[in-house]
């Protein structure tokens, strides 16, 4: 059953019924902010449309993190908002929800941009990752650098733990985790796993954007791509990680930019 997630437009004054906005999704333990300097650098050009996925941001938290389902939530969203189509953009997870939506709903998607994930399974590789987020200890937790030294053993990446350490928030007890974390960590070999129909194919332009220090994306995936998404290309950002938005946001953006003209 899907539900309806939150979102944030950006549209310049100017801009008053643009019929094919460009929607974002965020990655695994993101959330729409994560979009937030790409969304701006779009503007006044195009209208733009950032989103929590289910039990990530401030949208609701519910069981079940399928492709399936999030799929479905992003049809009900665009549903709501009257969206006939749009130009779709996903990072790692959201990518892979981006992807399923295009191969399940292509009338609906435009055009499509892929970041730094591949149609395939992956291993459980963020299973520790997980497990020490869970098992931090919030009642002696005072100061978020304390919950940063507490991720460092697992996650050495700086860039990394900034980017997790956005779900930690406070309130008026103490920290806790914004995600609905325990139904992530439950569902995270779904998550990790992507299951392809039979002839599944999404025919209209698409990119895929691949950090050159990642191993998200490799060059025994490039005939997959080509045959879930014959009409594609892939373009890497040499310096970035699996975080390229972040990690080079002006490479980035002139990738973005240049494929939705």
């Amino acid at each position: 059953m899907s539900i309806l997630l939150n979102y944030r437009i950006y549209q310049h004054e100017t801009q008053h019924n643009d019929p094919t906005p460009v929607i974002m999704l965020h990655g695994l333990l993101g959330s729409l902010d994560n979009w937030n300097s790409q969304a701006k650098k779009l503007l006044p050009q195009r209208r733009v449309i950032s989103i929590d996925l289910r039990n990530h941001g401030h949208s609701p938290h519910v069981k079940g993190m399928s492709y399936r389902e999030m799929t479905a939530d992003i049809i009900a969203l665009l549903d709501d908002l009257n969206i006939a189509h749009c130009d779709l953009m996903g990072h790692s997870m959201g990518g892979k929800v981006a992807m399923s939506l295009a191969l399940r709903y292509p009338q609906r998607v435009r055009c499509l941009v892929v970041v730094d994930i591949a149609p395939k399974a992956y291993s459980p590789k963020h299973q520790a990752i997980l497990y020490a987020m869970l098992s931090l200890p919030f009642k002696t937790i005072k100061q978020r650098k304390q919950a940063e030294q507490w991720l460092s053993s697992v996650v050495s990446n700086p860039v990394e733990r900034s980017f997790l350490l956005k779900n930690l928030k406070r309130n008026a007890t103490g920290f806790y985790w914004q995600c609905h974390l325990s139904e992530i960590a439950k569902n995270y070999l779904k998550i990790s796993s992507f299951h392809l129909g039979k002839q599944q194919r999404y025919t209209a332009p698409t990119l895929f954007i691949k950090g050159g220090q990642s191993d998200y994306i490799q060059a025994q995936d490039y005939a997959l791509i080509q045959q879930c998404f014959p009409n594609s290309k892939i373009q890497c950002l040499e310096q970035a990680g699996h975080l390229p938005h972040v990690e080079d946001t002006q490479g980035f953006y002139h990738l973005l930019a240049e494929f939705l003209q």
